[in-house]
């Protein structure tokens, strides 16, 4: 009887109904399990599509076409190709997908010879790279082996680079720092298939310009010039083909757009090179300060047009020393127009 009156009380203890402090208790268990669910669901569907997402990877990897098929690279000159691919970082068979065209741009820009690139990914898994070179002027062994460039920056001369040496010239001289950016700025300005066709340069001191320079052509002909005036060395050939004597120099002006012929100045004498000078017997001088050296005409044939008298025909100046040249000389001489020395037009001439 115990046992059953036991057990009735708890059963009747079972079914009193629940207090509300424990109905919260109950209902938070709840809520908290629900939530612990959710957070663990949505973490294991998280790590399922990053599984899945590393298999995918894994996979297209392993197949031929996630790999660069060929690079293209254009607008060299002097630059191989190997080497371009190289400073890139980009070889066949590397993951296409894993180039970073800009990335890439930045590197190829970071190269002393380069002066811009542009990098794309085209179809059929090719690597395109276009890059234009820095103009290059020459070279030079000073301290160290170095490329001269055409916007005053220098490279360091490399393996890599050989074949820019064998077609820009050696310079010898302008060590400073600024005779070195005054010949880059001057050199700039010449064209690069003629810069193509300089052996050597040289800095050769003038009387009237230290800072001349002389200038062997690959023909064994020379130009003799300044920072000022190295841009008339585009026309070299047009006056060399012309010469009957190939062992006179072409000069320039500073202030004038023609050069001419003229003796070597290493092959003239004292009594050889002529200045102009003032009625009072100084010196005439241009806006450098340096003294006017008098030219004289030529005829096309390379002889020096003299007047009736027998005497060579002088450029005339003006008052800043800058030469005054008669473009329609070789007619006006023809016509005898030269026959005292200066321009004399008869009237209705």
């Amino acid at each position: 009887m115990e046992r059953l009156k036991h057990r009735k009380e708890n059963t009747e203890r079972k079914e009193q109904p629940k207090s509300g402090v424990q109905e919260i208790f109950d209902r938070h268990r709840k809520k908290t399990s629900l939530s612990k669910f959710e957070r663990n669901r949505n973490k294991l569907i998280r790590w399922g599509i990053l599984c899945a997402a590393i298999v995918i990877v894994v996979i297209y990897l392993c197949l031929p076409s996630s790999r660069v098929k060929a690079v293209s690279v254009s607008g060299t000159k002097y630059l191989d190709k190997t080497y371009i691919e190289e400073v890139a970082g980009i070889q066949e068979n590397d993951v296409f997908y894993l180039t970073v065209p800009t990335y890439v741009e930045h590197k190829l820009k970071s190269d002393p010879m380069i002066q811009d690139a542009s990098v794309s990914l085209e179809n059929g898994n090719i690597i395109s790279i276009s890059v234009t070179e820095k103009k290059a002027v020459g070279y030079r062994y000073d301290s160290t082996a170095e490329i001269l460039l055409g916007d005053n920056t220098t490279a360091e001369l490399k393996s890599d680079y050989l074949d820019i040496i064998a077609n820009v010239p050696y310079i010898e001289g302008f060590t400073s720092k600024k005779e070195t950016r005054l010949l880059c700025k001057a050199l700039n300005k010449v064209d690069q298939e003629m810069i193509e066709n300089i052996s050597e340069i040289t800095q050769y001191s003038l009387s009237y310009d230290d800072n001349a320079m002389k200038i062997l052509m690959r023909n064994g002909g020379y130009f003799v010039g300044s920072f000022y005036n190295l841009d008339k060395l585009n026309q070299y050939y047009a006056i060399y083909n012309n010469m009957t004597d190939k062992s006179l120099c072409i000069s320039a002006d500073d202030n004038n757009d023609v050069a001419w012929q003229e003796v070597c100045p290493w092959n003239q004498t004292s009594s050889t090179t002529e200045y102009w000078t003032n009625s009072d017997g100084t010196a005439v001088t241009n806006k450098y300060g340096d003294q006017v050296k008098k030219n004289y005409y030529q005829k096309a044939d390379g002889t020096d047009a003299l007047d009736a008298a027998g005497n060579k025909i002088p450029i005339p100046i003006d008052s800043d020393g800058n030469e005054v040249i008669d473009g329609d000389f070789e007619s006006n001489y023809a016509n005898g127009y030269y026959s005292t020395g200066t321009l004399s037009i008869p009237s209705g001439g």
